[in-house]
């Protein structure tokens, strides 16, 4: 019983030297380590401030920006643009939001004890067909907006219809979270 007494002592005593050993050590070091972490944390900063500005340099929003800008642009242009972008925009919600509708209602029938593959196979048509038409849209904003600028204007535009305007809602959206997207 003396012994068991004896090592739990020892044991305790030991455990006080090591903790007040640690306290001493981690004191220590904060006082010399305060200019390294800074620095550490600054240049992770300014590592991380650069990656962003590099990104929204090189984001589809700001080269589409930059686009905009090149085109000096009329105000009269940029009112008409607007309008295009707008009627645009509302016919593109209504055919998004019916390929939603569409996506949930073949989750309904997944829920189906059987589901039957030729409902579920016409829902798929119906939401590639949309999606088609959405792509459609997209190259009518496009032409219709392109039919608004002068032929000088119409040079700086990428030749033909380029791939960006099959996905010109990434590059608006983009824009507009940004705020600096203004034809």
């Amino acid at each position: 019983m003396k012994t068991k007494l004896m090592v739990l002592t020892l044991v305790v005593a030991i455990t006080v030297v090591f903790l007040g050993f640690a306290q001493f050590s981690y004191a220590q070091q904060e006082k010399t380590l305060p200019g390294i972490k800074q620095k550490i944390q600054q240049q992770t900063s300014n590592e991380f401030r650069e990656m962003m500005k590099k990104r929204l340099v090189d984001s589809p929003a700001a080269k589409m920006k930059e686009l905009v800008e090149s085109l000096n642009l009329s105000e009269e242009q940029k009112t008409e643009i607007k309008k295009i972008d707008l009627n645009f925009q509302k016919e593109m919600l209504g055919l998004k939001n019916k390929v939603e509708i569409n996506q949930l209602e073949i989750k309904i029938l997944f829920l189906e004890k059987d589901p039957e593959l030729a409902k579920i196979r016409a829902k798929l048509q119906e939401i590639a067909d949309l999606q088609t038409e959405l792509k459609m849209k997209r190259i009518e904003e496009y032409l219709a907006v392109k039919s608004i600028l002068t032929s000088e204007q119409q040079e700086k535009l990428p030749e033909g219809i380029p791939f960006q305007i099959l996905t010109f809602e990434k590059f608006v959206s983009a824009a507009r979270t940004l705020k600096n997207f203004s034809w």
